[in-house]
C-alpha cells in the first residue's frame, strides 16, 4: 500500500531562489505537522544539518533530534522519523539511547534513519571529523551494528574500527523495534542497504531512474537472502494547482531567471494537477516505491493542494 509522507521545512524552503516559506520556528513546524496529521499524511521527514546546507551558514535551520522529540508529542497517529540523520553527529550508543525513548515518547511512532553525512563545511564549523566518503559508510555500518545490539542484547561489547563500547547496556529496550532506514546511492551504500536496513530512502530522481535502481536493488537484496522485506522511500518536489499549464506557470515564474533551475523542477518533480500528481505517485509505487516523500514551499500553504491529492488516491483506493 503507497504511503504519503511529508519533508518538514527545517531549512526554510527547497531551492535557494524560494522566498515564499517561512522563516523556520517551531511554532511553524507544530502547525505544519498538526495540519499534515489532520489531512491524513502518514509520515514525516526531518533533515538533520547543524548548518543550513540550502541558504548558506547564516540562514536558520533547527536541531533535528530535539524537534522530532516535539513533534512526537505534538502528534498522535504519523510516523516520525529523519531525512537522514548524519551518523557522526551522536555516538551510536547514545543514539541507541535517544532512539528508545523517543520511540516510547511517540508510542512506536518513530524510524531511525541514518546516513553518512556530505557537507563538510557543518562538520569543521562543529569540530566533528570528516572521513573520506566509503570511511563514513563504514563508520555508520558499525554504528548500526551497535544500535541494533543495545536493543536486543543485556550486555553489550563490540571493538570496531571506528566505534568501541565496553559491557554496555540499554533498558528499557524499546517496544516495538524501530524501523531503521538509510539514505545514499553510492556502492558502499547500497550493499549496507541491502544488508543491514528495514528502509532504503532513494535519493530525488526522474521516474525512470528510480525504477532501474528498484530493480538493481532487488537484484542485490535476493543475493543475500534476507527474511525481511525492503521498503523504499522516495522523495519528491512537488508543485500542485488546479491544472498542468498553471502548475507549470507557477515553476517557470519562480524559476525566472534561472534555467537551471526550471530544468531541474520539471525534470526531477510532481508538476500539475491532483489528478496528474496521483498519477505519478501511483507510477512510483507501481515499480516498488512505498513511501512518496512530498517537499513543497511554503508547505503549510501547499498542503491543502495535497489534500487533494490524498483524497484522489482515497477515492482510487475505494473504488479498486
Amino acid at each position: 500500500m503507497l504511503r504519503i509522507g511529508l519533508y518538514l521545512p527545517v531549512f526554510g524552503g527547497w531551492f535557494r531562489i524560494d522566498e515564499e516559506e517561512k522563516t523556520p520556528s517551531y511554532g511553524y513546524m507544530k502547525e505544519i505537522a498538526e495540519e499534515a496529521e489532520r489531512i491524513g499524511i502518514d509520515s514525516l521527514w526531518i533533515p538533520d544539518h547543524l548548518l543550513n546546507p540550502m541558504k548558506g551558514d547564516r540562514a536558520p535551520t533547527l536541531e533535528a533530534w530535539t524537534l522530532a522529540a516535539a513533534i512526537a508529542e505534538a502528534t498522535e497517529n504519523v510516523i516520525i522519523s529523519h531525512a537522514v540523520l548524519c551518523e557522526a553527529f551522536r555516538f551510536p550508543a547514545v543514539l541507541a539511547k535517544q532512539a528508545a525513548t523517543l520511540n516510547e515518547i511517540s508510542e512506536g511512532r518513530f524510524w531511525l534513519s541514518l546516513g553518512a553525512g556530505f557537507y563538510q563545511r557543518e562538520y569543521e564549523a562543529y569540530g566533528l571529523p570528516f572521513l573520506f566518503h566509503d570511511e563514513r559508510v563504514l563508520r555508520t555500518k558499525e554504528a548500526i551494528s551497535i544500535i541494533k545490539k543495545l536493543w536486543t542484547e543485556e550486555n553489550v561489547t563490540f571493538r570496531g574500527h571506528y566505534h568501541s563500547i565496553l559491557n554496555s547496556t540499554l533498558s528499557p529496550k524499546p517496544n516495538p523495534m524501530p524501523r531503521i532506514c538509510y539514505g545514499g546511492n553510492s556502492e558502499p551504500s547500497l550493499e549496507l542497504i541491502s544488508e543491514d536496513v528495514d528502509c532504503w530512502l532513494m535519493h530525488r530522481c526522474k521516474i525512470e531512474e528510480a525504477e532501474t535502481n528498484v530493480i538493481e536493488m532487488e537484484k542485490r537484496v535476493k543475493t543475500k537472502k534476507r527474511e525481511e522485506r525492503l521498503e523504499i522511500a522516495i522523495p519528491v518536489f512537488s508543485f500542485i494547482r488546479n491544472t498542468d499549464e498553471e502548475a507549470i506557470d507557477y515553476v517557470n515564474r519562480l524559476t525566472s531567471g534561472s534555467e537551471r533551475e526550471r530544468r531541474l523542477i520539471l525534470n526531477s518533480s510532481f508538476v500539475g494537477s491532483p489528478q496528474k500528481i496521483a498519477q505519478s505517485a501511483r507510477r512510483l509505487e507501481s515499480i516498488g516505491i512505498n513511501h512518496v516523500l512530498f517537499q513543497m514551499s511554503p508547505t503549510l500553504t501547499e498542503l491543502s493542494k495535497l489534500s487533494t491529492v490524498l483524497s484522489v488516491l482515497r477515492e482510487e483506493d475505494m473504488i479498486s
